[in-house]
């Protein structure tokens, strides 16, 4: 049975850019990037739904970022088994696509995006250079998976490590006759290397933001709308009809401004500004106490995780 040895999470630059596009007016470019990284997430849990359904004995690691020879590189998955590791680079491209050694071209609007084949041999070279490094020594197999059903890719040879849609049964087939059982040696590289994955750097593609810019509020947790209100314990949306906790929207509305400005302190009053429709200081200060530790300073209590 597969063992899911690093789990997938959101990337911390979408998390960001998904608070930004309700508080803040993003740029066009800024939305188009914000689509491309929900669409590129999406494709990479339909994977993660696939592989946690396979039945040989493997080890699953998912989106590692890896450094070597001061070079960066990521793994959208990593497949253990006993006598090969599968990467798998994941795309989620729609349309007719026309084949180039140099691009791959939509045959639709023209517009050509890098042969993902490019990809794929330079993070095979790397994580090879990375094991060898580590003291392993692997046969490596890599391969472009075309996860969108509405893709089609014209003039590929068929010997090229592609994955259509077509034939992804086909892959997971194959991937449950693998031979041999994991060792403690392949759970000893698992462990190796989630050790050395690296904290996401990408947050210069976010862009330049100012508190005061942003807009203050609770935003409803269904519809995102901020036309929510509280009555009793219960948060309520006028748009949309959903019921949540009080507490937890302040929960969740602490998480969104840790995330976007992790130095600024968390406070009772910086809360009650940042939920704004929480009117009862202290009704913030015992959620704060009851989730937080704090500490007392020259400018009042002060509370971290």
């Amino acid at each position: 049975m597969p063992v899911a040895f690093k789990e997938r999470t959101e990337p911390t630059i979408l998390s960001k850019l998904r608070i930004l596009n309700k508080r803040l007016e993003l740029t066009e470019e800024e939305k188009r990037y914000l689509s491309h990284l929900e669409k590129g997430y999406k494709g990479e849990l339909q994977f993660d739904a696939m592989t946690e359904k396979l039945t040989s004995s493997c080890l699953i690691l998912n989106d590692l970022l890896l450094e070597v020879e001061k070079t960066t590189f990521q793994i959208d998955t990593l497949i253990i088994f006993a006598g090969t590791l599968y990467l798998f680079e994941i795309k989620t491209n729609q349309g007719d696509y026309l084949y180039k050694q140099e691009a791959l071209t939509s045959i639709s609007t023209g517009v050509s995006i890098k042969n993902p084949l490019d990809q794929i041999n330079r993070t095979k070279l790397l994580f090879k250079k990375l094991l060898n490094q580590i003291g392993y020594n692997f046969k490596i197999q890599g391969s472009v998976v075309f996860i969108n059903p509405e893709f089609t890719l014209y003039n590929a040879h068929p010997d090229l490590p592609f994955i259509f849609p077509t034939q992804l049964k086909r892959l997971l087939d194959n991937l449950n006759n693998q031979p041999g059982k994991v060792s403690s040696s392949h759970y000893k590289l698992a462990t190796k290397l989630a050790s050395l994955h690296q904290i996401e750097t990408s947050y210069n593609k976010l862009p330049s933001i100012q508190y005061d810019e942003l807009k203050k509020g609770i935003t409803c947790n269904e519809c995102e709308s901020f036309s929510v209100e509280a009555v009793g314990q219960k948060l309520l949306c006028k748009e949309c009809g959903h019921s949540e906790k009080v507490e937890l929207a302040v929960l969740r509305s602490i998480n969104e401004i840790q995330l976007l400005f992790p130095d600024r302190p968390i406070t009772t009053p910086a809360i009650q500004e940042w939920c704004s429709i929480i009117t009862d200081g202290k009704r913030i200060s015992r959620i704060l106490a009851k989730h937080f530790t704090f500490s007392e300073t020259k400018k009042g209590r002060t509370y971290t995780r």
